[in-house]
């Protein structure tokens, strides 16, 4: 589906007016109809069983950006090296919406252990929709954004300040925060950027509590709010490829609409 929304969106470009309307639409009907396969996908509805979420809800988020990401004009997909160095595979679809907005989807899914007879684990599956207002262009600069986190989690012998207690214990469980954070991205070229994001969200977690990792003894049920630190390095690719600049500061300085309208011609 990732390459089909490639082959969309480019295809888009070259099309005549009247065309691309039934391009888009097609393309809509395709993600609908795969979002549809996979959620009477056996496998799919395992994963879903086992993290206890509900289906429906990530199925239309996903369904949501990837609708928008065929009308938009510009895509970008971000990989967070941060978060690969906890072992997390994680990615973000994110699209432009005007001169000076975009807004995106992040998705990280850490199934590993699979094994629920190995004690140290930090089992998770995190989605976090977010909006940006760039101040100087469009992908490029400063930027200023929020947004909401939501992620299903089993952690046990994990010193997590988020959970705090006795790390022994297992928790399984929810949480959701709402942040903000501010961030600049650097272009590396006509394909590449590469953005830095620091930020706070404020979060509430209920989960409950087992004896140890391995052990399935409920011992009870907690709630708690938090604050999280936000950190972010990533690598970003855009779709289609932007057009050349002879002078970066002449780029980066110009006005966000000239910018706008000309990587959307």
């Amino acid at each position: 589906m990732f390459f089909l929304s490639i082959i969309i969106s480019h295809f888009c470009k070259i099309t005549p007016p009247y065309m691309q309307k039934i391009v888009k639409t097609f393309g809509c009907y395709c993600f609908f109809s795969y979002f549809c396969f996979l959620y009477n996908n056996k496998f799919a509805r395992d994963m879903i069983k086992l993290y206890d979420i509900r289906a429906k809800y990530i199925c239309t988020a996903l369904l949501l950006m990837l609708a928008i990401s065929v009308q938009a004009q510009q895509m970008t997909i971000n990989n967070n090296l941060l978060y690969d160095a906890t072992l997390t595979p994680n990615l973000r679809l994110g699209v432009s919406l005007s001169p000076h907005w975009s807004m995106g989807l992040t998705a990280g899914y850490r199934p590993w252990p699979t094994s629920d007879d190995v004690t140290r684990k930090w089992r998770h599956l995190l989605l976090a929709p977010d909006v940006r207002y760039w101040r100087d262009s469009l992908q490029v600069g400063h930027f200023f954004g929020a947004d909401f986190i939501y992620s299903h989690y089993n952690v046990a012998d994990v010193n997590l300040l988020i959970y705090g207690g006795d790390k022994k214990q297992r928790r399984e469980g929810d949480m959701v925060a709402l942040g903000a954070f501010y961030g600049y991205s650097w272009e590396l070229g006509r394909r590449w950027t590469l953005e830095a994001l620091v930020g706070l969200a404020v979060g509430y977690a209920w989960y409950d509590i087992y004896d140890c990792g391995r052990c399935g003894n409920k011992l009870g049920n907690e709630c708690k709010i938090f604050l999280l630190p936000q950190l972010g390095l990533n690598i970003v690719y855009h779709i289609p490829i932007r057009k050349r600049e002879h002078n970066y500061l002449t780029r980066l300085y110009k006005p966000v609409e000239q910018t706008w309208n000309e990587q959307n011609q």
